[in-house]
């Protein structure tokens, strides 16, 4: 018997908003944003777009957030996680959508980049 039990503590909730880039319903963002293939696929998996040093929970909570199929996430030649004009391709689209609604100098602020040339 522990005289002085050890206090539980609980996880902080973190906000996880919606993509801003398109609604979980098994298609691939890629797929049919690059080649027009509207499959639906059994496994999809959500992909950080902006991801290292804290912007991870920075895409959480701000919806920089794609859902791909294995293939076009980890796998492939075209994988975002392999190919990284792939990769940069996906973030310019993400920046142009968040900057419909806001400014480019907020974006920079919560990325400190810029991936639209």
């Amino acid at each position: 018997m522990i005289k002085y039990p050890k206090p539980q503590s609980k996880k902080k909730r973190q906000r996880h908003a919606e993509s801003i880039m398109q609604v979980k319903n098994g298609r691939c963002w890629l797929c049919v944003r690059a080649f027009g293939n509207y499959t639906i696929y059994r496994t999809i998996h959500k992909h950080h777009v902006f991801f290292g040093q804290g912007l991870r929970r920075i895409s959480e909570e701000h919806g920089f957030i794609v859902y791909l199929c294995p293939e076009h996430h980890t796998i492939g030649p075209k994988a975002v996680h392999r190919n990284q004009a792939v990769n940069r391709f996906v973030q310019a689209a993400v920046q142009r959508e968040y900057e419909k609604t806001h400014t480019r100098e907020e974006f920079m602020e919560l990325i400190g980049r810029n991936y639209i040339q």
